[in-house]
Formats: structure tokens, C-alpha cells, sequence
């Protein structure tokens, strides 16, 4: 079959079709979303890479029982053995693997196999094109899972980009006082569309905020949005850096800021809230290519400007 795999770099190969294990599923990939954490990957995020990246996906299921289901999977394969896995936090496993991206082969591929205890089916009501940010929106959600976020809170949004423009989202259901700061007007435009108040970076007028959450993947958003949180509020990180920076936590310790690193969520969340609100997001999709353009799909997601792009493996 034909894959994207990275090893020092990308390349478009002809690997082996993935034999399912007795406890997995095997999945024919129908759309694949390219993820900044796929673009970190190649910068070197997750040192030591091989194999084939890709975690935001679609499908069908190719196993009996199962197949000709439209499927998507979590992300993270736990052990299932260990406390983090009993108290359903599989994502915390320490001996996880997690799909493409820690020791499993991703979804940048025509066929994918996934444990079968991670297979989330796809409500007919959800259209491909809202389906594919399942895995992305779970992770915005996830935030209201880990702080309360009401119509008490003042909240700042740094970042325009696809996982920004989903938490934007979300927020907003949230009735809190919430404000997007980001670079690209015609990005923040598409928030506007949703009731959604914006600034842009270089007119931003600095107050302080309840909460401040980092989503534009600059560490230096993340040393100046500190200074925009008020005494005893919270900064909240979503976004993942290939490399070190220096920090100085000498604001975050006098004015008592909690800082938290959020990660992924739970897929029956954002199926439930697509089911619920029925967003269309599919204008967040910017271009899509066929897998035999995968090189050319990632140069692509990496201009100013780009949102999501898609490998399309229907339309090959």
C-alpha cells in the first residue's frame, strides 16, 4: 500500500499492508487531516520517529462485524493494565503507544490497524468534512474538562489557527466574555461569522483576563500571554514546541498563576457536541490532495496562512 513515512525525512513509500492482531481493527483510510503536531514531528518533536505519522482520521472498518462502518479512533493506546488505564486515562499510560506519533504507525497511509477498544463509530448526522476534526475538537473540549469556564470568566484566546478557531468554538458555548487574538484577519473573520469577538496582534490593547489560553504554537506567546493573566488566574497550553526556549517563572510564582498543559480528549465529547450544535467546519479544510501528493500536501500545510489540509485517499 501506499504510506507517508518519516525517517529523518518524509517520503512517500510502498509499504505493507498492516495485518490486524486478534485485539485490533483494520481500517481502510478514507481522509487524513494534516495536524501541526505532524509538521512538529518532522522538526524533530518526537525524536527518534520512524514510521508512518498521521492521527487525524477517518475511515472504514475492514474487519468482520465491523466492516463498511465509518470509523475514527482515540488516539491513545494504553496498556490497559496500569492505574492510569484503570481510571480510563489511557492517554497518561506510561507504556502507551499512541497513533502516529509514539511507537504506532498513523493514519498517513491507505490502510491503518487500531486496537479495536479505541474504535469510536462516526453518527451518520456528522458529514466527512466535520467528521475529520473529531480528534482535534475532542482536544478542544478537553480544557472545560480540566477548568470551569462560565459567563463569569474573562477569557483571552491567543492563536487563529485550526485548533484555536475549534477551542473558539467551544468557548463560545461556554457563555464566558471571550476574546481571540490572532494574526491573520481574514482567519479571525471566519470566528466574527460565529458571534465571536477578535483583535488583531498588532492592534491588541493588553488587559488582564480570568484565563489565558496559548493556542498559536509561539513560545513567545506563551512568555507574553503570562502577563495577561490576573493574580490567581489560570494559563492554559495547547500548544506542543519542537525545541526548548527560556522562561522566566518568576510572574507566574508572584502573582500565583496555575499553568496547565492540556492535551488530548475524549471522542464521544466532541461527537456528542457535533451532534448538538452541528457546526459546519468544514471551512476550516484549506486545500486537500491525494496521498500520491502527500509530499506536496505537507509543504502545503506549512505556508502562512493555511489551515487544515487533507489527504484524500477516496479520490486518488
Amino acid at each position: 500500500m501506499i504510506a507517508l513515512t518519516y525517517n529523518q525525512t518524509l517520503n512517500l513509500s510502498e509499504i505493507q499492508k498492516p495485518i490486524p492482531a486478534a485485539n485490533e481493527t483494520l481500517i481502510r483510510v478514507s481522509k487524513a487531516g494534516i495536524c501541526n503536531t505532524d509538521i512538529e514531528i518532522t522538526k524533530g518533536y518526537m525524536a527518534g520517529f520512524k514510521g508512518v505519522p498521521g492521527h487525524e482520521f477517518i475511515g472504514y472498518a475492514d474487519t468482520t462485524g465491523l466492516r463498511g462502518k465509518r470509523v475514527t479512533a482515540e488516539i491513545n493506546c494504553g496498556c490497559g493494565n496500569c492505574q492510569m488505564c484503570r481510571s480510563n486515562l489511557q492517554r497518561h499510560c506510561p507504556h502507551r503507544t499512541v497513533i502516529g506519533i509514539d511507537h504506532r504507525d498513523g493514519a498517513f497511509a491507505e490502510y491503518i490497524s487500531v486496537p479495536s477498544s479505541n474504535i469510536v463509530m462516526i453518527p451518520d448526522e456528522i458529514p466527512d468534512n466535520t467528521a475529520i476534526f473529531i480528534e482535534p475538537l475532542a482536544a478542544a473540549l478537553e480544557i472545560t474538562e480540566q477548568i470551569l469556564i462560565n459567563n463569569n470568566h474573562s477569557v483571552l484566546l491567543i492563536g487563529d489557527g485550526k485548533l484555536a478557531q475549534l477551542i473558539a468554538i467551544v468557548l463560545k458555548y461556554t457563555g464566558c466574555n471571550l476574546l481571540v487574538m490572532g494574526k491573520y484577519e481574514d482567519k479571525l473573520a471566519h470566528l466574527k461569522n460565529f458571534g465571536i469577538d477578535t483583535q488583531l496582534k498588532d492592534s491588541f490593547k493588553p488587559e488582564l483576563y480570568d484565563i489565558v489560553i496559548e493556542a498559536s504554537g509561539s513560545p513567545q506567546a506563551f512568555i507574553s500571554g503570562l502577563s495577561y493573566v490576573k493574580p490567581r488566574g489560570t494559563m492554559v497550553l495547547k500548544s506542543t514546541y519542537a525545541g526548548a526556549f527560556p522562561f522566566n517563572p518568576a510572574l507566574a510564582v508572584v502573582n500565583e498563576i496555575s499553568i496547565i498543559g492540556s492535551r488530548c480528549g475524549t471522542f464521544s465529547r466532541a461527537i456528542d457536541f457535533l451532534l448538538k450544535y452541528k457546526p459546519d467546519l468544514s471551512y476550516l479544510i484549506t486545500k486537500s490532495f491525494p496521498i500520491h501528493q502527500g509530499i506536496e500536501a505537507f509543504a502545503e500545510a506549512q505556508k502562512k496562512g493555511v489551515m487544515k489540509v487533507i489527504l484524500d485517499f477516496d479520490n486518488d
